[in-house]
């Protein structure tokens, strides 16, 4: 950590009248892009002399690799940042980005299960946090070796008017998928409701393939997810009757 940063920072938003988080911001990105001068970092290459004769550099102290690794973990946050912003702007429901050094806090708001099920999908949303906010759900993911939080609004609200609509309402990894209609994955390819397994985890089957080869829902949410629900075509084929224990949690199962 650059010794300087500190009191860049209190010169900055002092001078220029910024707020804190943008002062730091700006302190941050000065001394990322080597414009800040820091008094324990080392511009040159030292050498020392072999005791066979010529020269070599000095090796890196644990402190400076450690560094050098953390600076390398902040770039790939300031980066992954700007990519997101960028990609995931307009209609996403993305409210903010904010770099917290080598990780990412993300806020969106959430209006529709498809658009949360790709947002969980997008960050690589592993762990859902215990939830301490009525009204927004927290959860965590990797994206391109960068950890993500994700705080989304309105997620509770939509899952209930989601299952309140829906004939047969399933949940796997925080997001509800009613089985009664057509589910399209990444690739634009549908799939169809084709039973459960013993255990209770539904079977689904790909529209182009032979109706016998079925695949659960976990694998096909994994292998070409996220899946998005069409309703304008007719429901699936043959369903009559909703799963037992409706929006039972779906296991991760092969």
């Amino acid at each position: 950590m650059n010794r300087n940063l500190p009191a860049a920072i209190t010169v900055i938003r002092e001078t220029a009248g910024l707020s804190d988080q943008d002062a730091l911001r700006l302190a941050h990105t000065l001394n990322r892009d080597g414009l800040l001068v820091d008094p324990e970092r080392s511009y040159g290459v030292i050498l020392h002399r072999r005791a066979t004769g010529g020269w070599s550099p000095t090796p890196r102290t644990e402190l400076e690799t450690q560094a050098l690794a953390w600076d390398a973990s902040c770039r790939r946050a300031a980066e992954l940042a700007a990519r997101i912003r960028t990609e995931c702007g307009e209609g996403r429901g993305l409210l903010r980005v904010q770099e917290q050094g080598d990780r990412l806090l993300v806020t969106v708001q959430v209006t529709a299960q498809e658009q949360w099920a790709a947002w969980r999908s997008y960050l690589g949303v592993t762990t859902d946090e215990p939830q301490a906010l009525e009204y927004a759900h927290v959860v965590s993911g990797h994206r391109d070796g960068v950890a993500v939080s994700l705080v989304a609004y309105d997620v509770n609200e939509v899952e209930a008017r989601t299952v309140a609509a829906a004939q047969m309402p399933y949940r796997h990894g925080g997001v509800v998928y009613d089985l009664a209609l057509p589910l399209r994955d990444s690739g634009g390819d549908i799939w169809d409701y084709a039973g459960c397994r013993t255990d209770g985890t539904p079977l689904l089957h790909h529209r182009d393939v032979d109706a016998g080869l079925r695949c659960s829902l976990p694998n096909v949410v994994d292998l070409v997810g996220p899946l998005t629900a069409v309703h304008d075509e007719q429901p699936v084929p043959g369903v009559r009757e909703p799963i037992t224990a409706a929006v039972a949690d779906g296991g991760e199962h092969a």
